[in-house]
């Protein structure tokens, strides 16, 4: 009878292994997500590998293979990774197409034209093309995952999606999203609490990725080195910055793997600002994690701690 009952729970065990729906994200933030979600079903799959730059990516032979075989996209949408757009069409037209930006029921930023974040000079801008790294300077500012906030309301869609594709696993799906909604809730009040001490001091960014980041917790930016990791800043801009950073207004330059040091190195040269290392996509961190669904909650963890010691 022992041995009965086991053959069945290993044939039912196979047959759920083999149902586990194919999912495939373009960024580790979002991936880490939809792994929350999937928690006790199935792993996600993830396109851009560590370190790459989400804008101008070009899919690999492999990567395309991935791509053809998914149940269910979902991706950022094509203000950050838009060499997805025409495989998701042409590689992967029966699958479920989740395109996070297209949805609704979350807080959506525009992107920024303060002064602040612009370059100085229009001759910085001079034969640049910011579109060619896939980071158009209008509409919806598409850094989404750095509001936990947004991140429950796209756990949810997740769910949604995943019970469409695979109703057996419903209500796992349904509940691991409800108890994510709990976890983000507490993420955002632990790094409220980290960042309390030092609310108001002034920092700038490396390049404007961090909007949702800095409303989400209170904490905004004086301004941006670069609009993107794509332009270099104008000297008129670099000026302009180091001018604050000698009058003692700023006290903290973030640098992140999106952004060439070299910039951050020029601007702390004299002066008494600190530097400190954040990291949006989770690169630097997802190899040190025991799962991928940890890594959102450390993404805005260390984005925080960061920052925090950074201006103390």
């Amino acid at each position: 009878m022992l041995l009965r009952t086991t053959a069945i729970l290993m044939s039912l065990t196979t047959a759920a292994l083999a149902d586990v729906p194919h999912v495939i994200t373009d960024i580790a933030p979002i991936q880490s997500l939809v792994a929350r979600v999937m928690d006790g079903v199935g792993t996600p799959d993830v396109l851009l590998p560590p370190g790459a730059s989400p804008h101008d990516f070009a899919l690999r032979p492999s990567d395309a293979a991935r791509l053809s075989t998914a149940d269910l996209v979902i991706w950022v949408g094509h203000g950050l990774t838009p060499w997805l757009e025409d495989p998701v069409q042409t590689l992967a037209p029966d699958a479920l197409n989740l395109e996070l930006l297209d949805t609704s029921g979350w807080t959506q930023l525009q992107v920024r034209t303060d002064p602040a974040f612009a370059e100085a000079e229009a001759e910085a801008e001079a034969g640049h093309e910011d579109t060619e790294a896939g980071h158009d300077h209008a509409g919806a500012d598409p850094h989404i995952w750095l509001d936990p906030a947004n991140a429950a309301v796209f756990m949810t869609l997740t769910a949604q999606a995943l019970s469409d594709i695979d109703p057996e696993n419903a209500p796992l799906y349904q509940a691991n999203a409800a108890a994510a909604q709990l976890e983000m809730a507490a993420l955002t009040t632990a790094t409220q609490a980290i960042l309390a001490p030092v609310a108001g001091r002034a920092y700038i960014v490396p390049h404007d990725a961090y909007q949702y980041f800095e409303q989400a917790f209170g904490m905004p930016a004086a301004g941006a080195i670069s609009l993107t990791d794509a332009a270099a800043p104008g000297p008129a801009r670099i000026a302009q910055l180091r001018d604050s950073l000698t009058a003692g207004d700023i006290r903290c330059i973030l640098t992140d793997p999106q952004t060439n040091p070299d910039w951050t190195a020029i601007l702390q040269d004299g002066n008494l600002a600190k530097t400190a290392f954040v990291d949006p996509d989770g690169g630097s961190q997802a190899a040190a994690l025991d799962s991928m669904a940890a890594l959102y909650p450390a993404i805005i963890t260390q984005i925080g701690t960061s920052l925090a010691t950074c201006l103390q």
